[in-house]
């Protein structure tokens, strides 16, 4: 009669409301299964122009004869019943991923919550590496500098832009960019945090915090450049792609996750990876670009501001400025693949040396490094060719 057999095991265990007044159904791209959502027209048609328009739609009915007669002396009615409906609801069957669906409802319906509605993807365990779609169980929250943010809003963000969902978009923008600096001094910031977090570990036997290595507390590069290329979220890329030009590509954030006794062991001393395998061909070409240009720039750092004579002719200055560059790349405790770090350094000589140049000398290194960080962080979008494609 116009009806689907009702599959309770399939229904979602949070975003399917007694309530509800339209059924959504969509497939797994994980299981091939199909999972029902039942929800309300007037909370999805508020947020999306696309969903309101076809809700507004007269539904989809079919003709049925109504046999109320008794043997063949009496012929049976014709009445209207809705073509596709599930538990007495309008169905619609839709072509987007069950877990998309799902990520895109849990943002909707919990707004305000937002990140943290996404955060029943986690599984009850500790080890944020569980991002299997259909946990369905409540688990670790979704927090700031979370790395498994972009996999965890990607599904909401795809269906926001594709059922025109402004709001939400921005929203999850919004969440992004505040993981990834598009400031020098948000980075200076994100900085600092991460070198206390890198403390703190550094005094457990075990390397971690609440379950937690370094590498679970802060944001992953490589997923963080897939969103944002695969959406058009162009504020976030330079950041992250100066984060992963930091990091080996030997570093991968599977391999070391599925093998705690061999590569994994890295993690417990604060190793930093990256999910090497969401990165494609122009992502690999951007970042090999870059890390030529950023290790140049790296040496240039000792001609720009230890190579310059003394304006003072001062008898000790030029060799204070030999040692001390040669300290930044022998013995010092920051990489030297890092110039954003190095020219902070460079900010602060008379905190790390006894010897140090003239004081005139070490004024001028210091300002000189200050504009250098400056230029460098506003270089890095031409540095990863970045202005190529946005």
């Amino acid at each position: 009669m116009g009806t689907t057999a009702l599959y309770p095991a399939q229904h979602h265990p949070r975003l399917y409301y007694p309530d509800g007044n339209v059924v959504f159904c969509a497939v797994s791209s994980q299981t091939d299964e199909r999972m029902y959502f039942r929800i309300h027209m007037s909370i999805i048609g508020r947020q999306s122009p696309v969903l309101a328009d076809m809700f507004s739609m007269p539904p989809l009915m079919k003709e049925e004869e109504d046999d109320s007669g008794e043997g063949c002396s009496k012929s049976g009615g014709v009445h209207e019943t809705l073509k596709e409906v599930y538990d007495g609801e309008v169905l619609v069957e839709t072509p987007d991923s069950a877990e998309d669906v799902e990520s895109f409802l849990d943002v909707l319906y919990d707004p305000f919550r937002f990140p943290f509605a996404v955060a029943t993807c986690f599984s009850e365990s500790p080890d944020v590496t569980d991002i299997t779609p259909f946990a369905f169980r409540r688990g670790s929250a979704y927090k700031r500098f979370n790395p498994n943010t972009p996999v965890l809003v990607s599904g909401a963000l795809k269906l926001a832009i594709k059922y025109e969902c402004d709001a939400m978009r921005a929203r999850i923008v919004e969440n992004l960019e505040a993981d990834w600096p598009t400031t020098l001094v948000q980075w200076d910031a994100r900085h600092s945090e991460a070198v206390m977090a890198r403390s703190e570990h550094s005094l457990q036997p075990t390397g971690k915090i609440n379950g937690l290595f370094l590498d679970d507390r802060l944001p992953e590069p490589a997923s963080a450049i897939r969103i944002a290329s695969d959406y058009a979220i162009p504020s976030i890329l330079p950041a992250a792609f100066y984060q992963l030009a930091l990091l080996s590509t030997d570093a991968d954030w599977d391999r070391y996750r599925e093998n705690m006794s061999r590569e994994g062991k890295h993690l417990r001393f604060g190793a930093r990876t990256a999910r090497w395998g969401l990165l494609d061909k122009r992502d690999l070409m951007r970042l090999v670009h870059g890390q030529k240009l950023v290790a140049a720039y790296t040496r240039s750092i000792g001609v720009d501001l230890f190579g310059p004579r003394c304006p003072r002719n001062s008898k000790g200055c030029p060799k204070a400025k030999v040692d001390c560059w040669k300290y930044f790349q022998e013995n010092a405790p920051i990489s030297m693949d890092d110039p954003l770090d190095v020219l902070a350094d460079c900010m602060r000589l008379d905190t790390l040396f006894t010897e140090l140049p003239c004081p005139t000398c070490v004024t001028e290194i210091s300002a000189l490094a200050e504009r250098k960080r400056s230029e460098l962080w506003r270089s890095l979008p031409a540095f990863f060719n970045l202005h190529l494609h946005y």
